[in-house]
């Protein structure tokens, strides 16, 4: 309640008022409250309970036998005749609400053709509905109510391109709002805009793709728009651009592969795009004025403005972010786009809110706002709007821009049953297209059961989750106070037993098992989030040489790529990315954030290096096995010193029928004798040439491979 408001009335039930009165207006006391329904009738409501609170209001729950029909302006009087508008509150929390108010039409939203645009809300609780069309010369309609809470209203003729507005009456309030399904928008989302798909279509390149079935046999690289080519050395035109991610062959001043080039070159199967929806905190119209990674949506279904060539102009949104994603079809990468549905930026204006106000955030029985995404507000998707406008909004992206899979943020605030139904949407839309997540287990305000976390994986068998067990036992621990702490590959040989888990995806048994099958861990020891891995050397192995610290950032990239589950990388990472320290460098500056092509140049074995070890993995199914039990039936360990040494034992399918992974991260040189000829498949220096030996070598802080037919 507003402290500068008298008194406020809330509908949070059936038949049930909560009444907010302020001590400062006759000392928050009423003996009596009417009700007065549209047809200018009144009603006494009983006093079912009254709280004598100790700070500015008192708190009164009374009772109506009226039925309330939802989106119709009733007022409630006190005994001194002060009337205020009745809001529909926590009542919109009900599942009586929802069932009553769920529509499932696909519908919703503007679709224009050359026959008429129909314009299309879902507001239940509104009173009246204005659809303002903002281009010269303005005109208003007033929208019509339907079933459900639909508002609709038709235009003659097809306005492809056109701005507008809604006007909403909720609450007794006028709230002006821009469309919560609005497909594209002006700059800073001053106002929606009205898009025909079909008249900013691009060639697509979907059969360009290679054949994919299983997420182990994914490489997935993590980019951001504006990070990866900002930097002026990229030799990109277009740089922080969609447009920027479509240039091949640029080049740094002396010749070194930059760009989308740098990416095939390297072999990886998927990129990763940080968030290309329309977030708050850049201000379009002067890009490099703020910096943020874009985790603050504003509007879903709208490609990011700051990342497009005019900002000002709507349609080069969504043409340039669909030329975007097939010029990595073209290439034959798929793209998974970085999605955070679990909060907005600032929920008091976003559009959810001035349209149905409390349905969309997740709030307690007592109304307070949950924040389990410590943004100040959590997305409440187990309604079952919401949940529709989630998997809209994904049906969105992959019909309209032919995405090809989803990185759910905060994955744990959301609820299981809408991350199966996003994952089986996705399905069903491209069968090869892969879900997953961050499955921490997040304090919103949801049943344990619920929350879609790891805790729950084996109610989300299809869904992986980003393994930060990996991550904390190969890298080293990721806070900033536990910085200096080591991991196995970064030498603390005490986590041998740690790093077995790790190795086949925590799915077995006996070794920190976590998930039920590899299919459900992404395996990774850097990302966007906290410091990178080469930062993280340098503050946990401050005795180490560079050269020592080179080589266990190829440790970790190669554990990375040859562990069972779904390998993830950072881009830079294979060149030894620093982000100069900073470990959350969301706000940061592009000169912290930007990806240094020129770091490409001084550390070129460790990218080939990378690369070799990405063409490892796709040769070599033994190491993309995609059950639990495939992996207790090949794989065993043995345990040389501090040394971890994998044997594999292959399917026919394989060119080889043994194969053996020993991984040092310790300072010693160990000498092994085979009882036959081994291949050695590769070592520090990447892939080897038909190698062969009986009696091999393992280096200090290496990983070397080893096969026999």
């Amino acid at each position: 309640m507003r402290k500068s408001v008298k008194y406020e009335a809330h509908l949070d039930d059936y038949g049930l008022i909560t009444i907010y009165l302020s001590r400062q207006f006759y000392n928050g006391k009423s003996d009596v409250f009417y009700l007065k329904k549209p047809d200018g009738s009144v009603s006494k409501c009983p006093i079912l309970n009254f709280e004598l609170s100790q700070g500015d209001y008192n708190k009164y729950i009374i009772q109506t036998n009226e039925v309330i029909e939802i989106g119709q302006a009733y007022e409630v009087t006190e005994e001194h005749g002060l009337k205020v508008p009745l809001q529909y509150s926590l009542i919109t929390k009900t599942a009586r609400f929802d069932q009553e108010f769920y529509y499932d039409g696909d519908d919703l939203g503007v679709h224009p053709s050359n026959d008429g645009t129909d314009f299309t809300l879902w507001a239940p609780t509104a009173t009246r509905v204005i659809l303002e069309l903002m281009d010269t010369p303005k005109k208003s309609f007033e929208m019509k109510r339907t079933d459900k809470g639909v508002f609709r209203f038709n235009v003659r003729g097809n306005l492809h391109g056109r701005q507008y507005l809604y006007h909403v009456l909720v609450n007794g309030n006028w709230n002006t709002s821009s469309d919560p399904i609005a497909r594209s928008a002006t700059s800073n989302n001053t106002a929606s805009v009205v898009i025909d798909y079909n008249l900013v279509d691009v060639e697509r390149f979907a059969h360009r793709l290679p054949p994919f079935s299983h997420p182990t046999d994914a490489v997935i690289y993590e980019l951001s728009v504006r990070d990866f080519t900002a930097q002026v050395e990229s030799g990109v035109k277009s740089r922080s651009q969609y447009l920027g991610l479509t240039e091949l062959n640029t080049k740094t001043p002396s010749g070194t592969i930059t760009g989308l080039s740098h990416i095939v070159d390297l072999g990886v199967t998927h990129v990763q795009i940080m968030p290309m929806y329309d977030f708050s905190t850049v201000d379009e119209d002067n890009p490099s004025l703020f910096y943020n990674w874009g985790y603050d949506p504003l509007q879903y279904n709208v490609p990011e403005g700051s990342f497009v060539s005019d900002p000002k102009d709507p349609l080069k949104r969504v043409l340039e972010a669909r030329q975007m994603v097939q010029a990595f079809h073209k290439q034959g990468i798929r793209v998974i786009m970085d999605v955070v549905y679990n909060h907005v930026y600032e929920m008091e204006s976003n559009a959810f809110e001035k349209v149905v106000p409390y349905y969309y955030f997740r709030r307690s029985s007592s109304g307070a706002l949950s924040n389990g995404s410590f943004c100040n507000n959590d997305v409440d998707s187990n309604r079952l709007m919401v949940r529709k406008f989630i998997l809209d909004s994904v049906k969105c992206w992959m019909e309209a821009y032919d995405v090809d899979g989803f990185r759910f943020d905060l994955m744990g605030v959301l609820d299981v049953d809408t991350m199966n139904a996003v994952e089986a949407q996705c399905k069903a839309l491209k069968p090869d297209s892969i879900v997953y997540g961050e499955g921490w287990n997040m304090p919103t305000i949801l049943p344990e059961e619920m929350k879609a976390n790891m805790g729950n994986q084996s109610k989300m068998p299809h869904i992986a989750h980003f393994n930060d067990f990996f991550r904390e036992h190969v890298k080293g621990r990721t806070s900033p106070d536990e910085i200096t702490m080591k991991g196995y590959a970064s030498g603390d040989a005490s986590f041998i037993d740690a790093m077995k888990g790790a190795m086949v995806g925590n799915c077995i048994p006996g070794l920190v098992k976590i998930f039920d099958q590899p299919t459900q861990s992404v395996n990774y020891v850097e990302c966007h989030d906290n410091h990178t891995s080469w930062d993280k050397l340098k503050e946990c192995c401050k005795e180490d040489s560079r050269e020592i610290r080179i080589k266990k950032q190829k440790l970790m990239i190669g554990s990375v790529l040859l562990a069972q589950g779904t390998p993830f990388l950072h881009s830079g990472q294979e060149f030894c990315r620093t982000k100069n320290g900073q470990h959350n460098s969301y706000r940061s500056s592009d000169a912290i954030n930007q990806v240094d092509w020129l770091r490409k140049e001084r550390h070129l074995e460790v990218y080939q290096y990378t690369k070799d070890l990405i063409a490892l993995r796709k040769r070599l199914p033994i190491f993309r096995m995609t059950s639990s039990t495939m992996i207790q039936n090949r794989v065993s360990f043995r345990n040389f010193d501090g040394m971890l040494v994998i044997h594999y034992t292959c399917e026919r399918k394989n060119p080889y029928h043994e194969l053996w992974v020993y991984i040092n991260p310790t300072n010693q040189i160990y000498y092994e004798h085979f009882d036959d000829f081994v291949e050695i498949l590769a070592n520090e220096a990447g892939l080897l040439d038909s190698v062969k030996a009986q009696n091999v070598t393992i280096n200090p802080y290496t990983l070397v491979v080893f096969a026999k037919k």
